[in-house]
């Protein structure tokens, strides 16, 4: 029988992670289907109960969703007491468990895409406190970097997302908060834009990056359009830049060896990657 997965949101339709399943389902042989599947919140604990019965093996989960996912599965992984959300479910036993593999994904972008390492001296500024910036920082915080500002439309959600993350981390020194409209300046080594600010080309950012020094990476998680109005500021000042298809293959891989036990190799990833480019 075949296995079936699906990515379940409202809207979905904008999601590339069937691409990125299916073309791995097809690499290593497997009797399996990846879909798009736009539901209400009214039909999630059906579908957890699909999973529970085998006939859906896994699901990833979008907005909006991503939240409330833990009020349907049995138990959660550390990534998701750490981010807040839960991208990724899957069966092990009669046991339903959620996941972020999110944050271990952008990590994994850095280290091996974009050949950037955190470490002790490295400045990181976060613009947003939503869902995507919490599996960021989630992960951000292991690298022990030496501060993360937190850039936000109102103070009290980057304050409320520094308060979560204090008891995750030994020093409470490395987080700092403003509000949005602050310009990174020549100390901020990594820049991630963790809002939807540039999706499809809409609400660009209100920023200026003439002050950032020029061996800085520009990282904006959205990947449509494939150039985001904040990359290309990014390469008016000659900084690296990247959108987020990066990260989006890399936490897929993650899922991905969640459900079938597989981890895609760098080739593997490196593949899916230049078709997205070129789609």
């Amino acid at each position: 029988m075949k296995s079936k997965l699906f990515v379940i949101g409202k809207p979905i339709k904008h999601s590339r992670s069937p691409i990125i399943h299916n073309f791995w389902i097809e690499k290593f042989s497997l009797n399996a289907s990846y879909n798009k599947l736009e539901v209400d919140k009214t039909e999630i604990k059906d579908l957890i109960q699909q999973v529970r019965d085998g006939k859906i093996k896994g699901l990833n989960v979008t907005i909006p969703y991503k939240k409330i996912m833990a009020d349907f599965v049995d138990e959660v992984e550390e990534s998701v007491l750490r981010s807040n959300a839960i991208n990724t479910v899957y069966r092990v036993k009669d046991k339903i468990i959620g996941a972020n593999t999110d944050g271990i994904g952008f990590i994994s972008s850095l280290k091996k895409d974009l050949n950037f390492t955190i470490n002790s001296n490295t400045n990181v500024m976060c613009i947003g406190a939503g869902g995507a910036a919490y599996g960021i920082v989630s992960s951000l915080i292991d690298s022990s970097p030496n501060t993360i500002n937190i850039i936000n439309r109102t103070k009290s959600s980057g304050i409320k997302l520094i308060k979560h993350f204090e008891k995750f981390t030994q020093s409470k020194k490395i987080f700092e908060t403003s509000l949005l409209g602050l310009n990174p300046n020549n100390d901020i080594d990594l820049l991630v834009n963790c809002t939807s600010c540039g999706m499809n080309g809409k609400n660009p950012l209100a920023i200026e990056l003439t002050s950032m020094k020029k061996k800085s990476l520009v990282y904006d998680i959205v990947y449509e359009p494939a150039l985001t109005p904040l990359m290309k500021l990014a390469i008016d000042n000659q900084l690296q830049n990247t959108n987020g298809l990066y990260m989006l293959a890399r936490q897929a891989a993650e899922s991905f060896n969640k459900w079938f036990g597989i981890m895609p190799e760098d080739s593997h990833i490196n593949e899916i990657i230049k078709i997205m480019k070129n789609d």
